[in-house]
């Protein structure tokens, strides 16, 4: 009978570092785990064909990378929580192209240029990845204070949010809470050492700050992040 095989880097019992990891059923991972989790870049391959080589943040497809389909078609784009989100171009085997900006499956809007709506200033939690020459501080359809400040004063002790080696209980990254420490750790993980985090510290955990934004919003703040990462750490690039 067939089983899992791990091949790679260990440390306290968990995957971390570089290896690869089959499943029994011919699927497999290559790239970088973190604490038992994919987590940077990484290829993951299915039996049926498609092939996926990119980022991955807590073992979904996050930033940018490319999906390869058995029938020869590829769609090379952003990710966010295992989804396209954001642009993207979807090449057809006939030379066809779908260039825009795509929700999962779906083909929101042809290339256009999008207007500034925001500013990531008002989000200490994505400062870091804030383009210097955008100067807007306007936040449209949300109150920025309210949403930046709605679980600062949460437990702000980390080390009763999330305890020292929580990771041998349980690895259920969708669940556990991210606080500020935590978060740092894995996007340094993520982008690379040269990652500097934010300057003004976010005493909350809300997994995505962003996530009560309109969606144009959140799409305009996910594509900053990840050029700016890209031009911090990532070996990936952008083709536009």
């Amino acid at each position: 009978m067939s089983c899992c095989c791990t091949q790679g880097e260990f440390v306290n019992g968990f995957k971390h570092g570089k290896g690869r990891y089959s499943w029994a059923n011919g699927e497999y991972y290559e790239g970088s785990f973190c604490k038992d989790y994919r987590h940077g870049d990484g290829l993951y391959c299915w039996p049926t064909g498609h092939k996926f080589s990119g980022k991955f943040y807590l073992n979904r497809k996050e930033g940018y990378g490319q999906q390869v389909f058995p029938d020869g078609a590829t769609f090379q784009g952003l990710y966010h929580a295992d989804q396209r989100f954001g642009p993207g171009v979807l090449k057809h085997p006939d030379g066809r192209q779908d260039v825009g900006l795509w929700l999962r499956e779906r083909l929101l809007r042809l290339c256009t240029p999008l207007e500034e709506g925001f500013s990531l200033k008002n989000f200490p939690e994505y400062a870091a990845c804030m383009d210097p020459s955008v100067t807007e501080n306007s936040l449209t359809q949300v109150n920025a204070d309210r949403c930046v400040d709605a679980d600062r004063d949460l437990l702000p002790d980390e080390i009763f949010i999330l305890p020292p080696g929580m990771e041998s209980y349980s690895t259920d990254g969708d669940h556990l809470p991210l606080p500020p420490g935590r978060r740092r750790e894995l996007d340094r993980h993520f982008y690379g050492e040269l990652w500097e985090p934010d300057t003004h510290p976010h005493q909350g955990y809300e997994r995505d700050p962003l996530s009560t934004l309109p969606l144009q919003a959140r799409m305009q703040a996910h594509i900053q992040k990840h050029r700016s990462g890209l031009s911090i750490g990532s070996k990936h690039s952008w083709t536009h």
